[in-house]
């Protein structure tokens, strides 16, 4: 999305549009996490190697799709998915 802005606080708002999108979507992913945990029996099925496999390659084909810097995306995914696995093992104590 190639834009012409007229001012550094135009740009600004723009981003800050694009975050609040973010923030909504990770609150959407958020709610599948949880909603994965009821079908999880044991603590150790928190934590899928595969499947964390399976998302960041997916991510980095994306990336290459959008033209994003990958290294950016991978890094931001594993942490998501890091503190997401750290919200299912606060979670999965209070089942």
């Amino acid at each position: 999305m190639k834009k012409k802005f007229k001012n550094l606080n135009e740009v600004r708002k723009n981003i800050d549009n694009v975050d609040e999108r973010l923030v909504k979507l990770i609150a959407e992913r958020e709610s599948y996490v949880r909603e994965a945990l009821r079908f999880k029996i044991t603590k150790k099925q928190i934590i899928d190697r595969k499947r964390i496999s399976i998302v960041l390659k997916r991510i980095k084909k994306l990336s290459k799709k959008y033209k994003v810097e990958s290294v950016i995306t991978q890094r931001i995914w594993k942490l998501m998915i890091n503190n997401f696995i750290i919200l299912e093992n606060k979670l999965f104590k209070k089942k």
